[in-house]
């Protein structure tokens, strides 16, 4: 939290949000009341920010339905809590491979834990708990598609 909090600060101490639908409106909006900083100093699920954008929009922040959507939608992806899943895959896969080659996956749960246990024989710090963890999370992001 700490680095995405640090490259959001730019060179003159303004807050840089990253690029994304609800950006402009957290701009705009969040920032007619208060500093941003307020915004990115936080780490809060999906129904938390639905919460504190529905407190702001009762203090009256100029917000339509749906920029309230894209603004919810903004800050659970780039200030939200991250499933221990991924935070997992972020932190113990990304010591060998990007995460770029999760993209265009589509392997089953049982196909995931075989190449996972693969990765723990090439060294993987994973312990049996994160394994379950790690099998699960990839299963239901980058599992098999239903035709």
């Amino acid at each position: 939290m700490a680095l995405l909090g640090a490259m959001a600060l730019g060179a003159a101490g303004q807050v840089q949000l990253p690029e994304g639908a609800g950006k402009k409106a957290v701009e705009a909006a969040c920032a007619s009341c208060h500093g941003l900083d307020v915004v990115i100093d936080k780490k809060l699920s999906r129904e938390a920010w639905q919460g504190v954008v529905q407190t702001m929009l009762d203090r009256g922040a100029s917000l339509t339905k749906d920029e309230a959507l894209d603004v919810v939608g903004y800050l659970a992806k780039n200030y939200g809590k991250k499933e221990r899943g991924r935070e997992l895959v972020e932190d113990v896969c990304t010591y060998c491979h990007t995460l770029a080659k999760l993209t265009g996956q589509e392997l089953s749960k049982e196909e995931w834990r075989d190449l996972i246990k693969g990765m723990i024989f090439e060294g993987a710090p994973v312990t049996d708990e994160e394994f379950s963890v790690i099998v699960d999370y990839l299963a239901k992001n980058f599992g098999k598609k239903d035709p």
